[in-house]
């Protein structure tokens, strides 16, 4: 069976480096978006060897070959340089998608890309997602978290979306980290330790509400209404969010929202999840139910899980041979064009 892996990451010395270096100039080495403390907890819990992120030829082929995955979708996820001030952020996330796209095109039969973007500046984030799928060929976008503490339903990054359905190329809305104030109301507790509170607001609990509140935000924003043909996708089973999608129709009626359909109507015809390396028959099968088999891809989290199994345990999944396919590399193809 033939599997394509579609949250999968990378980063090169380059990008590294912008950010250590514009991290560097901070007041008391501080943060970007949250304290290191967090950071470091988060990223300790699923912390890569630095040649994975970097190296998009031999180690990761082999892992693909090892584990049954034949493509994986390659993205820049978490630290990156979407987070960087406009004056570096825009010529980061330029020289990235090139870096990208010449790991690519040394392997065309095994990796597709999503492109990065400087998510601050709408315009230049509209246009550079432009240059990356015109001219560079990569297949979408990633976004890392929020922009700045603004979540993406703000109306000033609408451009970045109609771009995206004018290209008909769907956006990945990741995890990022929380910010600091955010980390503190939510996750601070004089009864627990600094490092439960820092693990309980990233990989434990937080940046995956954060991230299914983007995608909820996004769908009450109404953009659906104003670009039918958006396609978003959402990681780890979907962030919380097919869990309620009964009780958010019943909570809001499109009477009250204003929008021309009921919640779970956009999130099922829009949304595309992902389990992101959480390989669990039981959360595989819910989805399933929510959402559909047409509505689900797959994917492993590459560096950051390296489960060995990913593609044994779709093939041995309690699915039916019809949904398998479908997941494993059919709604991929169609979602990006493949065919």
């Amino acid at each position: 069976m033939k599997i394509i892996t579609v949250e999968e990451h990378f980063t090169t010395p380059e990008a590294a480096k912008i950010i250590a270096d514009y991290k560097a100039t901070l007041p008391n080495q501080d943060k970007i978006k949250t304290d290191d403390a967090a950071m470091a907890a988060g990223m300790a819990a699923c912390t890569p060897n630095p040649e994975e992120m970097i190296d998009v030829d031999k180690l990761r082929i082999d892992y693909m070959d090892k584990n049954h995955i034949d493509i994986q979708v390659v993205s820049a996820a978490g630290i990156t340089p979407q987070l960087l001030p406009d004056d570096l952020s825009i010529d980061a996330c330029h020289d990235l998608n090139d870096a990208l796209a010449k790991h690519i095109a040394k392997h065309p039969s095994r990796f597709i890309g999503f492109a990065t973007l400087p998510a601050n500046n709408p315009e230049a984030a509209a246009s550079e997602l432009n240059r990356s799928v015109t001219k560079l060929g990569l297949k979408g976008a990633l976004f890392s978290g929020t922009i700045d503490g603004e979540f993406l339903s703000e109306s000033r990054f609408f451009p970045i979306f109609e771009m995206a359905a004018k290209l008909d190329v769907p956006l990945y809305i990741h995890p990022g980290y929380p910010t600091e104030e955010e980390t503190n109301v939510l996750y601070k507790s004089d009864s627990f330790s600094a490092p439960v509170k820092s693990i309980l607001s990233t990989p434990g609990f937080g940046w995956h509400m954060e991230a299914g509140i983007q995608i909820i935000r996004l769908i009450f924003s109404g953009i659906f209404d104003k670009l039918p043909n958006l396609k978003l996708i959402s990681g780890h089973w979907g962030e919380f969010v097919p869990t309620f999608l009964n009780r958010l129709d019943e909570m809001t009626a499109p009477v009250e929202t204003g929008l021309k359909k009921s919640f779970s109507e956009y999130y099922r015809n829009n949304i595309y999840i992902t389990p992101s390396g959480i390989f669990e028959y039981d959360q595989m099968l819910f989805s399933l139910n929510r959402v559909g088999a047409d509505h689900v891809l797959w994917s492993e989290d590459y560096p950051f899980v390296k489960s060995g199994h990913a593609g044994q345990f779709l093939e041995e999944a309690p699915i039916s041979p019809e949904s398998k396919e479908k997941i494993a590399h059919g709604n991929v193809e169609k979602l990006l064009h493949l065919q």
